[in-house]
């Protein structure tokens, strides 16, 4: 069983939701095995919106909050697939998310370091660095804390992937992936470029790539 994490936030979910489930929907995903983690709320709660599963949360750790929600609240499943919410899915992803190795490894990464921390982890695993998952859960929404902690994902991203033993394998043994153009999918004036990964035909339409850090890092969608 494979159940779907998209981390999302408060900021950005009007605007990403729409495009990321349509896709995984249309690959073949079903709606039960969708779960939404909306990060940056003042309470949690918890709402099934047309048979997906929303999780609102009263904390924000970027792409990490839907690791620590899963991990605190004991959401089970063989394995979660972590996605961002500004990547959208092709027709084939749902066939490739599924070619799992016999062995059942802990991990399956999208690609190489760095992988976004977008892949698949047994929850087994997850359980098993619930301390390293909890200890970097933020509460703090302060533009100064919420900075910090995006820069502290710089040298730290891929934290439970790769950064974490046992090492992944990388999904389907494919680490080719192009830049395909340099739309913003959300009609803002962000700067994003999309990124194609051969591995999940899964397009991620991405901003602060080598960009200004500090006080200019890209907080909006």
């Amino acid at each position: 069983m494979i159940k779907i994490a998209i981390a999302t936030n408060i900021n950005f979910y009007n605007h990403t939701l729409p495009i990321v489930i349509n896709s995984l929907l249309e690959s073949g995903i079903e709606k039960k095995d969708i779960y939404v983690f909306n990060s940056g709320f003042n309470e949690f709660s918890h709402k099934i919106i047309d048979d997906i599963n929303h999780y609102y949360l009263e904390h924000n750790s970027y792409e990490y909050s839907p690791l620590i929600e899963i991990v605190d609240k004991e959401l089970s499943s063989e394995y979660w697939f972590l996605i961002h919410d500004t990547c959208k899915v092709g027709k084939n992803f749902k066939t490739l998310l599924y070619n799992v190795p016999q062995d059942k490894p802990v991990k399956l990464a999208l690609k190489s370091k760095p992988a976004m921390s977008i892949g698949l982890y047994k929850y087994d695993y997850l359980l098993s660095v619930k301390d390293k998952i909890m200890s970097i859960r933020n509460s703090d929404y302060s533009r100064q804390s919420m900075i910090h902690w995006k820069m502290w994902g710089v040298p730290n991203e891929d934290y439970i992937l790769w950064m974490t033993e046992p090492q992944p394998m990388i999904y389907n043994n494919n680490n080719n992936y192009e830049v395909v153009d340099n739309n913003n999918w959300y009609n803002t004036t962000t700067n994003r470029q999309t990124e194609y990964y051969h591995s999940l035909d899964l397009f991620k339409n991405k901003s602060n790539w080598g960009q200004t850090y500090g006080d200019n890092m890209v907080l909006e969608i």
